[in-house]
């Protein structure tokens, strides 16, 4: 069922021949309210749901962009526009970058001119609540995908735990029974979510919601909906009152994935998450209470984001209680040969074959640098599989890998050993450049590679580095 979208607009100057000069320009094509204080116009959105604010920058008391962060602060969903008679581009520039305004128009304005950046403040709104809608409608029944969830094996993501994966495993099997906030650091496809499920299954919350929830996928306030809930009225298109995930999955654990990603209203929710385990749905002025534990997860660097001021300080220091860096998969070759056994035996089950890979082809995949990790490894080994013509992959089987120099298929050289060989030179080269990038200081290599310094101390000794 659409949703029945009505453009009104609030207007918001100082200058009452501003305002009445709008009101009389649009009043019949559009539904016009007025204010003339940022204060007025807090209190007309308490009572009135608007598409669209046009805020003037330059007003006594409070400021336009200091209003628009009001209104993100308050739950208004309107669409947000500038209007201002000074030249201010970085100003306002540095606002649209962050989020709280969509758009600025300069005075004095022509009403073609306005009208077009109020039709495409209009149709960013409806694409804006359209989204909404539809992702309720494929949320469905949550229970149904919890239980899937909690029905998986998660054991499955500590295959090839006698390399690099070790140290991980044992810190997830230390903090998994408290009740701690705990960081996953790691790039992309390493398996973050994998370890998160992981430490929710080995607490006292495993038979309670374990909810994934994938920051960078959704807009500000898509987001903030999802996470904490709406009331009926809430803004343009809330016909009824919706519980958030936070609500959902009490009792259980939240992991928010990408969290380097979320805007600076967002961040200040979590934080209350965090601090008070009390949440207030959107258009609600009504604390409730949550029991939930939030794993986090980014492949940023979140102390780099705060000192350039993108996150906050206080959010990233409760998020940050226990630090987890899962490692990429260049950085532990050692689990190479046992996930390429892994996803065969799954592969060869799930597709009803019986293929192995040759030595060759093994060597020629241990040569590459996998940047998108473990998930990449996987798809190609599924595609390779699925195209396989005969029960042994061959490195002419894998040539879609365009980074990767095959080696001669006529090759009879290549052996068990020399792919270990390959492997372990490859793990001395990242840990002599990682010495090296630290001016021969173990402790600080081991920060740099977010590893403990016992850990990597251990794996130059190992190596013979040291």
């Amino acid at each position: 069922m659409s949703i029945v979208f009505r453009p009104t607009i609030l207007y918001v100057d100082d200058e009452a021949s501003n305002t009445l000069i709008f009101k009389k320009t649009f009043e019949d094509e559009y539904l016009v309210s007025t204010a003339q204080s940022g204060v007025e116009a807090l209190e007309i959105v308490k009572e009135k749901d608007f598409a669209l604010c046009l805020v003037d920058q330059r007003m006594p008391g409070m400021t336009g962009i200091e209003l628009c962060e009001k209104l993100i602060e308050v739950g208004a969903d309107a669409v947000r526009v500038m209007v201002t008679a000074y030249q201010e581009p970085e100003l306002l520039l540095d606002a649209i970058g962050r989020g709280h305004v969509y758009d600025y128009v300069v005075k004095p304005w022509n009403k073609s001119q306005l009208k077009e950046v109020i039709e495409r403040a209009f149709a960013y709104y409806k694409n804006k609540v359209e989204k909404v809608r539809k992702l309720e409608e494929q949320v469905g029944d949550l229970s149904i995908l919890i239980q899937k969830q909690q029905s998986q094996n998660v054991s499955q993501s500590w295959v090839g735990i006698d390399g690099g994966l070790k140290s991980v495993k044992k810190m997830v099997d230390q903090v998994a029974p408290t009740n701690s906030t705990v960081m996953i650091y790691g790039e992309t496809g390493t398996g973050k979510e994998l370890v998160a499920h992981h430490i929710h299954q080995l607490s006292h919350r495993k038979t309670k919601p374990f909810i994934p929830v994938h920051c960078a996928g959704l807009s500000e306030s898509l987001l903030e909906s999802e996470l904490f809930g709406h009331e009926k009225g809430a803004f343009t298109g809330a016909d009824h009152q919706k519980k958030g995930l936070f609500e959902i999955g009490d009792g259980g654990t939240v992991f928010l994935d990408e969290i380097g990603e979320v805007s600076e209203n967002v961040q200040v929710k979590l934080l209350r998450v965090l601090q008070e385990k009390q949440i207030q749905r959107v258009g609600s002025a009504t604390p409730i209470d949550v029991d939930i534990r939030v794993v986090a997860a980014t492949n940023r660097n979140l102390e780099q984001e705060v000192d350039f001021g993108r996150f906050r300080s206080d959010l990233f220091f409760r998020l940050n209680v226990i630090p987890i860096t899962v490692p990429p998969l260049r950085e532990r070759m050692e689990d190479f040969p046992a996930l390429i056994d892994f996803f065969l035996q799954k592969l060869n089950r799930d597709m009803n074959k019986n293929v192995q890979i040759s030595k060759e082809a093994l060597n020629m995949l241990v040569q590459y640098d996998w940047p998108g990790n473990v998930r990449e490894l996987q798809n190609i080994i599924e595609r390779a599989v699925a195209l396989a013509s005969k029960n042994k992959l061959g490195v002419e089987d894998l040539q879609f890998i365009s980074q990767v120099q095959a080696i001669p298929s006529n090759n009879k050289q290549v052996t068990t050993r020399s792919v270990r060989q390959t492997i372990i030179q490859k793990k001395k080269k990242k840990l002599e450049q990682a010495l090296l990038n630290a001016d021969g200081n173990i402790s600080k290599a081991a920060r740099n590679m977010g590893v403990a310094r016992s850990t990597l101390y251990d794996q130059l000794k190992k190596y013979q580095l040291i």
